[in-house]
């Protein structure tokens, strides 16, 4: 004989038990007090359960639902880096002003004799000067001067590139949703 569980007095109760179990369950209910006051326990519950009033959802419930969940997901901003636009501002803005200052600075005259002149002067500036600007670039605090440049330079690539793996990531995990 098996022992009579929650599950058999439920079945019981349901009348889903075929005669064999049926006959077995009676049996032990007529000679275990225990198991018939665990029996009264479901049969109130039971009772209980079918008095309550079923609670319907509402109609197209589960159509607005993923249509919310899918408008909340097309809405995420994804964080904007604000690093690489300032350093390119930055850049542009110094590239700008130079330029600005060399077109204050210079005459231009584009006729071809103008032109000629000023390369021969530039050449005549430039043999005159060049042991100057050799001395000028083998001076430490210039090559120390072009030393730190160039690492704010390779530090400022490595970031822009990183920013970029990092958009690229982004941008694939916004279009496979």
């Amino acid at each position: 004989m098996k022992e009579i569980t929650d599950e058999i007095l439920n079945r019981y109760i349901d009348g889903d038990l075929d005669a064999s179990e049926l006959a077995e369950v009676k049996n032990e209910l007529e000679m275990d007090e225990k198991l018939l006051s665990r029996l009264r326990a479901l049969r109130a519950v039971d009772n209980a359960l079918r008095q309550m009033e079923i609670e319907h959802a509402p109609d197209y419930i589960t159509e607005k639902v993923m249509n919310a969940i899918s408008t909340a997901a097309k809405t995420v901003k994804p964080k904007v880096n604000y690093f690489f636009a300032a350093m390119i501002s930055i850049f542009s803005i110094g590239v700008i002003a130079v330029l600005i200052a060399a077109i204050r600075t210079t005459e231009f005259d584009t006729s071809p004799t103008k032109l000629g002149s000023y390369a021969d002067k530039f050449k005549d500036v430039i043999g005159k000067n060049i042991y100057t600007i050799q001395s000028f670039f083998s001076s430490p605090g210039v090559v120390l001067t072009i030393s730190v440049l160039s690492l704010i330079l390779l530090i400022f690539a490595y970031f822009t590139f990183e920013s970029h793996k990092n958009f690229t990531k982004k941008l694939n995990s916004i279009s496979n949703l």
